[in-house]
């Protein structure tokens, strides 16, 4: 016979998957598949259903008493060792010495050969189901096997049976079931897919042969809770699916079976990837809001910095058109009151010179030696300077000049 094995787990919306108290196992050399749910409110359900799927799975000779006095003990030394450490909370360590237990639901599935056949056996405790579907089924409700602990009609609700990790405090009775092993797929599921299946029937079977891996598997969880078909709650799957041959062996040739610790390990890696990247966004946006600063602070600067040399420009300009006026008494455009006020005083300067010679040595010494000038300024040049000698003749009638003679 051959033996395909999927397995998928997921946990609540908007939890991570080591929240996540669902937990499944198997183990090929024993031909044994088990799955558990760890009630929720209870003392540390996560290890609880740990322990009783890894211990059950690999167990060779079972015993149930000794195989639930072994769980208990492991559950215990792995609490114990929790409750210890230093940076243990205070409730925790309340509840670990008022005796607290951890609670959890079971379904266990074997197959063994007797003679020449292959048989199956399996045992189901609180509200996880087992639901082994034939090959060729025509009617689902009369063909499709069901094992659970629960009751007719079946209701899920928040007080299951279940297995205690303390004592003989243990709620309900184990149900179980054992048949010839035939074509046809095992589906081990916590409660919320139970409930799924039971209301889905063969559209459930349909929905679950697409899954290829896990992503498919949590894309078809979303959606059936947005779709309020599936309950928000932690999610697993073992599917076991056989096909007879012309061999009497079992014969395992797929397996694609996410592991939780797996699962968890890449989730944390991703949240510090995650964490780091906003850390490094975080130091990007302050350096770029710096630059933006110090640009701020540079463009209110850089007026100041050009004013300088339009000052110096501006002075030079007020120079050259006093010199220009001072030598050929024209004036240039000027565009500021200052600078007209500037050049009229100039002017006056010119007009309260003392004496006509000292005004001629200027003009001379002010005169250009380009010997290229036209005409026209030097009959000008001319024309001022006697202008000036008429001026320094005293204004005395003829009369006073004879008599002086």
């Amino acid at each position: 016979m051959q033996i395909s094995i999927k397995g998928y787990i997921t946990a609540k919306e908007s939890e991570l998957f080591y929240d996540c108290a669902d937990r499944y196992a198997y183990n090929k050399s024993q031909n044994k598949f088990a799955i558990s749910d760890g009630v929720s409110k209870s003392f540390f359900p996560k290890i609880w259903a740990d322990v009783l799927v890894n211990k059950w799975v690999d167990s060779k000779e079972f015993d149930e008493a000794k195989f639930i006095l072994d769980c208990q003990k492991d559950w215990l030394n792995q609490v114990t060792e929790i409750v210890n450490k230093p940076d243990s909370k205070w409730f925790t360590k309340n509840a670990f010495n008022r005796k607290e237990s951890g609670l959890a639901t079971f379904v266990g599935l074997r197959f063994y050969k007797k003679k020449k056949e292959w048989f199956w056996k399996a045992d189901a405790l609180g509200d996880s189901f087992l639901f082994f579907v034939p090959k060729k089924i025509k009617d689902f409700s009369k063909e499709c096997i069901v094992l659970s602990s629960k009751q007719e009609p079946i209701v899920f609700d928040n007080f299951p049976d279940y297995l205690s990790s303390l004592g003989n405090n243990h709620k309900g009775e184990k149900q179980l079931k054992e048949n010839l092993l035939t074509s046809g797929t095992f589906y081990l599921m916590t409660d919320a897919l139970a409930e799924w299946f039971l209301n889905e029937k063969e559209d459930a079977i349909s929905k679950i042969n697409v899954w290829q891996n896990q992503k498919d598997f949590e894309r078809f969880v979303v959606e059936e809770r947005y779709n309020k078909k599936l309950g928000n709650d932690d999610s697993a799957i073992l599917m076991i699916t056989i096909i007879e041959d012309e061999k009497d062996v079992l014969d395992y040739v797929l397996e694609d079976v996410s592991d939780i610790n797996e699962l968890i390990k890449d989730e944390q890696k991703e949240i510090e990837v995650s964490k780091k990247g906003k850390e490094e966004e975080l130091i990007l946006q302050k350096e770029n809001s710096n630059s933006e600063i110090s640009s701020e602070e540079i463009k209110q600067e850089e007026p100041l910095e050009k004013e300088l040399p339009e000052e110096i420009k501006t002075e030079n300009e007020k120079q050259k058109k006093g010199f220009l006026k001072r030598i050929f008494g024209k004036e240039e455009n000027v565009d500021s009151t200052e600078e007209v006020e500037k050049s009229e005083k100039h002017q006056k300067e010119e007009e309260e010179e003392p004496s006509s010679k000292d005004r001629e040595n200027k003009i001379e010494i002010e005169k250009p030696d380009d010997s290229e000038k036209n005409e026209s300024q030097e009959s000008e040049t001319i024309s001022e300077k006697e202008s000036e000698v008429k001026d320094t003749i005293p204004k005395n009638s003829p009369k006073n000049a004879i008599d002086k003679f």
